[in-house]
């Protein structure tokens, strides 16, 4: 890895690896900051799985009433969290109406903030040793696996996603690791489970499987017939793992309750306002095209035949959750870039932190544009604030004009830009000497550079 880039980032990581117990410091500092942050909350989201665990608590299923609109997984998961807050935490009132709140209205206790919120870190603290355990595999460098760790677990993306914001990306994300170190170790049938259960929680994941497939071609090209048994353990282990997870729904009925939020999105485009249509319809097209060049992606990894599979799955990996994010992306749904980042930069190239770095600022920016109704939990369930000083915060964010906008509109935007910003670099990076070959070829001069891509 080119430290020399980063001074800075060399001596800090000598001063870590200098520490008896490394790993426990970054753990430490890490879970300090999200027990922080958790205070803070994005409340429209926390109220909405509040819905979800009073309907589960009331003994419905899970479509059974409205409030639940995303694949099992989650649901299932909240359901386990309504069991404990129920049978060992005893949490009482776990959300209240606050008129005064609007637009938010409901806002959701600190207790049962913390209890969704806790489950959600456990999955950042796995997440980030997947990513060292990839580096190490890859390198056999304790250093190297230990920034893998750092940036992954410190990284403003993740603990804005899960201690903020409250949402289970990082669960997804995690199930997508297990799937790469899996295969990784010859375990097709259990990548097949994890791979469903990560696409079954969050849908970018199944971009992964055309490379996914490809890999365990590459890996025996010596012996098509072991590829397809291990290609046909895999579709076992994914459906069965499918069928466990639909197994409610189906006995009870619901099973096209679980793709609501497919057809939701589509009477949205349809029946919302142009801005509504135009920017759903692009969106899906956006997919398509990251679809299509999903299986470009695999088909150029199948060629390369004298190149390391294992580090081409992973760089393909990147590369096409990169691409996800070509749609103007939520923090949220930047936490898929967010360990491939850290693996990359820590193993190959250093000058991926500077993509890192502008994720953060951005995400940062990104989220606390809500401004104060961030602290509204503060307000309402201590005595911390006054429910009036949050909203006249909030008041002055959206009234105050700069320029065209108000200064909260300023916030998403620069904190949007700056993520999109993030994402571009990184493709950059990961072209940057082709981009550089075919500048010298059209101005015919020499070119001494050898491009190793993505891989």
């Amino acid at each position: 890895m080119p430290e020399s880039n980063f001074p800075t980032l060399s001596r800090a990581m000598d001063w870590l690896m200098s520490l008896k117990h490394p790993i426990l410091f970054l753990l430490i500092i890490g879970v300090l900051i999200r027990l922080v942050v958790m205070a803070s909350s994005m409340v429209y989201d926390l109220d909405y799985w509040a819905v979800v665990i009073r309907n589960i608590e009331a003994g419905n299923g899970l479509y059974e009433a409205e409030g639940y609109y995303y694949t099992p997984v989650w649901g299932y998961i909240l359901g386990l969290i309504s069991s404990i807050q129920e049978y060992v935490l005893c949490l009482g009132e776990i959300a209240v109406r606050v008129i005064e709140a609007f637009p938010v209205e409901y806002i959701p206790s600190l207790a049962f903030i913390y209890s969704v919120k806790i489950p959600l870190m456990f999955f950042d603290i796995v997440m980030a040793f997947l990513s060292m355990a990839i580096v190490r595999d890859y390198t056999s460098d304790d250093r190297k696996s230990v920034l893998a760790f750092a940036l992954t677990f410190l990284c403003p993306v993740l603990f804005l996603s899960s201690a903020m914001i409250g949402m289970p990306d990082t669960i997804a994300v995690v199930f997508a690791l297990m799937t790469v170190l899996l295969v990784r170790k010859n375990h097709p049938f259990f990548a097949g489970m994890t791979f469903s259960l990560a696409v079954l929680t969050k849908f970018f994941p199944a971009f992964f499987i055309f490379v996914l497939v490809v890999y365990l071609l590459m890996r025996n090209r010596n012996s098509r017939s072991e590829g397809l048994h291990q290609i046909t353990m895999a579709v076992l282990g994914a459906t069965l793992m499918t069928l466990l997870i639909f197994l409610p729904q189906i006995l009870e009925g619901n099973l096209e309750s679980c793709f609501r939020f497919l057809t939701d999105r589509v009477n949205a485009s349809s029946g919302g306002s142009l801005f509504l249509t135009i920017a759903n319809t692009s969106r899906v097209l956006v997919y398509v095209v990251v679809l299509v060049l999903s299986v470009v992606i695999a088909i150029m990894m199948y060629r390369r035949r004298d190149r390391d599979p294992y580090a081409q799955l992973v760089g393909a990996c990147f590369l096409i959750a990169t691409l996800c994010l070509i749609y103007p992306p939520t923090t949220q749904y930047m936490v898929i870039i967010v360990p491939f980042l850290a693996i990359w930069a820590a193993s190959r190239d250093s000058r991926y932190v500077y993509s890192w770095i502008i994720m953060a600022i951005g995400s940062l920016i990104y989220v606390y544009a809500t401004n104060a109704l961030t602290l509204m939990p503060l307000a309402v369930w201590t005595d911390m604030l006054s429910i009036d000083t949050v909203m006249d915060i909030f008041n002055w964010s959206n009234t105050t004009m700069v320029g065209p906008v108000s200064l909260r509109s300023l916030q998403f935007i620069v904190g949007g830009v700056l993520q999109c910003i993030g994402v571009v670099s990184v493709l950059f990076f990961m072209f940057e000497d082709k981009i550089r070959r075919i500048i010298r070829r059209e101005r015919q001069l020499p070119s001494s550079d050898s491009s190793e891509g993505w891989e």
